[in-house]
């Protein structure tokens, strides 16, 4: 009888840890990808600068030959350059790798977690309405920061979550502090979305559906 009711427990208890969803954050979304050296990353924030303003006045040299470009323009561009081979950064190599660079991000940005594929989760994040219905909101998306894909850039596909909701919420402000707990799905499209400052077409891996939202409060 004892043995019995031992068993009966530890198959409770079983269940009940499989009946908590998993708490995870943003960098779970991410899905693994080959690594790769990126030589961006190694430069100073003075670096980048210089190469972006030589690299973009080089280019309307290049685009638009007819085009008189002003003697401060020219010399920025000089200046720049100069400054670049004094510490050492190789120009055409880092114009080079641009293209190379881009490509990689863009892949890594739509790889997905498949483990997280149908697992009941729970995250936190920032609700950006799609519709409001007389202050009730059942769609939005899940965004990471206050402000992405509104009046900040559109985060990368696998950190976005189109969320619908169980019931209405209440939103509170235009980029409300939620938590949101149900089921994620794999879901790679591409949507029209209808924001507050215009049509943006935007790329998502994720999507919850009928899903538990409630506001949320940061513990330290």
């Amino acid at each position: 009888m004892k043995k019995l009711l031992i068993i009966t427990l530890l198959l409770s208890l079983t269940s009940m840890v499989q009946a908590q969803p998993m708490k995870i954050g943003w960098q779970d979304l991410e899905g693994k990808v080959e690594p790769y050296q990126d030589p961006f990353a190694d430069l100073t924030d003075d670096q980048l600068y210089n190469l972006s303003v030589y690299g973009r006045i080089s280019e309307m040299q290049r685009l638009y030959p007819d085009y008189e470009l002003t003697e401060g323009m020219l010399q920025e561009a000089e200046d720049a350059k100069a400054q670049l081979i004094a510490e050492n950064v190789d120009i055409d190599y880092m114009f080079a790798q641009r293209e190379i660079i881009i490509k990689k991000r863009e892949k890594a940005a739509l790889v997905t977690n498949d483990l997280l594929a149908d697992r009941e989760i729970e995250m936190s994040g920032y609700m950006l309405a799609l519709e409001f219905d007389k202050g009730t909101v059942s769609e939005f998306l899940l965004v990471p920061t206050i402000g992405a894909c509104s009046h900040k850039p559109v985060p990368p596909a696998n950190q976005l979550i189109f969320v619908k909701a169980k019931t209405p919420v209440a939103a509170g402000s235009p980029f409300m502090p939620i938590k949101i707990t149900g089921t994620l799905r794999i879901t790679p499209e591409v949507k029209d979305l209808y924001l507050v400052d215009g049509n943006k077409k935007i790329t998502m891996s994720y999507s919850l559906d009928n899903a538990i939202v409630e506001p949320y409060i940061a513990t330290h």
